[in-house]
């Protein structure tokens, strides 16, 4: 069959082409057709209607009876007032209707475009964050509350793929003052696009927060992919300045740190978020309770903070005499530059002597005074002989692990750097066997120190879990399965499977302990239907977010949870008190207690409820079986 264009297509074509060039090609569209009907009304009623009228006053005539209805009732005689008639309705759709819709088109369109936020912003010494997703708003959260209120590094702008598919009404939806949403801008455009990372003037930002979003195996990959493309435009793009922003990207990926460090000569910070929530799983795990503190850390903005500041007039002392110098702040640790490095030393050695240029980390609130004193507290040496009391199970032995996603394999190898530690872990997911055993072949060292057993079945249906005498394990831990399309679906499942696992638990016998239980979920507002006795919950997008913002805020604070999550040198751990001090005791005198054993005591869990960070030296509190003692201790205490 030969195909052939009708004279009727062709016209609808060129109509087409004509319509789809802007407003001002449809104006004169629209005005051509206005045309051709007037001259066509006004040579009908030169034929059909005699007078002296000559063809350019009729075509006249018909000109203002198509585009001014008040003249209809001017007209004389029959066939005049038809034609008059058909010209004023034809007005109203061709002249005032189709006006009136062209317009509003080219104004909605232009609207469109500038709530887009497509113009380049003028902000200098400002944050950028690149790409909307689960960690964006936690971030500029963080970065509101603890940055400038005003001047220089006060302003964020934030780039997304379209703004007006729900970043503009996240931020409405937020309780901020006028002032404070007006330190937030949007930008639409593609992160991926080296010409739209001008609109968040990116040469001239502060710092460069590049944020990724895990759901699936598969997306991690391309996620990690995209941040490394990210730091390749960025440094094309700062290549003629002298000094380049500071970057902080996260991968899902830790072994393709080098990789990006490689891509951007600049400064650039890399937080591995899967490693980092799997040393938080796993030190939640040997410390059943350290969770509430993880999360008092980096979660809650009402709590005290981690933050390195320098004090030139402690060079030559030691960091004993250090510790006496802060009354409403507790000193943690020294940040020292050694080979443009960054080496923390948490709980150092009492006779540390403090180097010029050193950072003195140091807990504290807002509101605190971070103002040394003018002379030092008397350091009181501790009475006391016994040592703190780690627990009556340090390691646990027995893990259930409900779910899959890639932090399980970070999670395990963490565990097994426990020293003196032995583990039988039985993983239940309904990802393949063989697919997780070849994960874990590449992850873990030959010499694991446990057993794995693989169970292929869902652990949401009652039946599989049924199977196991739950009372056995000393943890059972329920991931964000990523299997699952969004975080918001995987959150779902994971309480299902909560509901199921709490329901078999709660039919325990009452002489059984029942199992510690950590639960990981990815959005926030799921924690209230999670909120069980002894159970730990950990957000991994609102944790990982918290350290993007800090880390952009105190570059030196990345290598301070390195150290403070991991399982060797000196690091985050719950002591208790010994029998003989059960009795009301000031937090000063538990402070030089714990220093005794060459730790730092940053807070007290009186009840085992809720932690209190950085408590005043004068705050008394009472010591009993299940108080806990929040300190950082090295691993070979005094």
């Amino acid at each position: 069959m030969i195909f052939k264009l009708r004279f009727i297509d062709r016209l609808k074509y060129y109509a087409e082409r004509m319509l789809s060039g802007g407003a001002v090609a449809q104006l004169l569209f629209v005005a051509l057709i206005v045309l051709l009907v007037a001259v066509s009304g006004g040579l009908l009623a030169y034929w059909v209607v005699p007078s002296e009228y000559r063809l350019t006053d009729e075509v006249w005539w018909s000109f203002l009876r198509l585009t001014d209805p008040g003249y209809l009732g001017d007209d004389q005689g029959l066939w005049r007032r038809v034609i008059s008639t058909m010209l004023t309705l034809s007005g109203y759709v061709l002249f005032m209707g189709t006006l009136v819709a062209i317009m509003t088109q080219w104004l909605f369109r232009n609207m469109r475009n500038l709530e887009q936020g497509q113009t380049p912003v003028t902000f200098k010494e400002h944050h950028v964050i690149l790409g909307w997703n689960s960690r964006t708003l936690p971030v500029i959260r963080e970065l509101l509350t603890f940055s400038p209120k005003r001047g220089e590094g006060s302003r964020i702008a934030a780039l997304a793929e379209d703004i007006t598919e729900g970043p503009v009404n996240d931020l409405l939806a937020e309780r901020w003052s006028t002032w404070t949403h007006r330190r937030v801008v949007l930008r639409s455009g593609s992160i991926l696009n080296p010409e739209h990372l001008h609109r968040v003037a990116i040469a001239n930002a502060r710092t460069v927060i590049i944020p990724s979003r895990r759901n699936d195996a598969d997306s991690s990959v391309s996620n990690d992919a995209n941040v490394i493309k990210i730091l390749v435009s960025l440094d094309a793009q700062t290549a003629h300045l002298d000094e380049k922003p500071a970057v902080v990207a996260e991968l899902s990926d830790g072994g393709k740190i080098p990789v990006a460090l490689h891509a951007y000569n600049g400064p650039l910070q890399i937080v591995p978020g899967d490693l980092m929530v799997a040393r938080i799983l796993a030190r939640s795990a040997l410390y059943p309770g350290l969770a509430s503190t993880v999360n008092a850390i980096l979660l809650d903005s009402d709590q005290s903070q981690i933050i390195p500041m320098q004090f030139s007039q402690f060079e030559g002392k030691t960091w004993r005499e250090v510790f006496g110098y802060f009354e409403e702040v507790t000193p943690c640790g020294i940040v020292r530059k050694e080979h443009d490095r960054n080496k923390t030393m948490l709980a150092p050695p009492a006779n540390e002597v403090i180097q010029a240029g050193d950072q003195i980390l140091i807990l504290a609130a807002q509101s605190d005074s971070k103002t040394p004193l003018s002379k030092p507290r008397r350091y009181v040496p501790s009475k006391h002989t016994e040592r703190l009391l780690t627990g009556a199970a340090k390691v646990r032995k027995q893990i259930l692990i409900l779910g899959w996603n890639q932090s399980v394999p970070l999670l395990l190898k963490e565990l097994g750097m426990e020293p003196e530690s032995h583990y039988r872990v039985t993983m239940i997911s309904t990802s393949a066997v063989e697919e997780r055993k070849a994960k874990l072949e590449r992850a873990l060292p030959s010499n694991w120190p446990g057993t794995l057993e693989f169970v292929q079945g869902d652990y949401t249906d009652m039946s599989v879990l049924k199977k196991y005498r739950l009372e056995q394990f000393d943890n059972i831990m329920l991931f964000s399965s990523d299997r699952v399309g969004t975080g918001e679906e995987a959150d779902a499942r994971t309480v299902v499977g909560l509901m199921v696992l709490d329901y078999l638990l709660n039919k325990l016998p009452a002489q059984a302990e029942r199992p510690h239980v950590l639960i990981e979920l990815h959005d926030q507002s799921n924690e209230v239907y999670v909120n069980h006795a002894n159970s730990d919950v950990i957000v991994s997008a609102v944790v990982i977010s918290h350290v993007l913002a800090q880390v952009a805020l105190y570059p030196p604070i990345r290598s301070v949870y390195d150290h403070l999550l991991s399982s060797l040198g000196a690091h985050l751990s719950i002591r208790y008190v010994p029998e003989s001090m059960h009795r009301p005791m000031a937090v000063a005198e538990l402070q030089q207690y714990v220093i005794a054993e060459g730790g730092v005591l940053i807070g007290v869990n009186p009840d085992g409820q809720q932690v209190r960070l950085n408590p005043e030296t004068q705050e008394h509190v009472f010591c009993g079986p299940s108080t806990q003692l929040i300190v950082i201790m090295p691993d070979n205490p005094v």
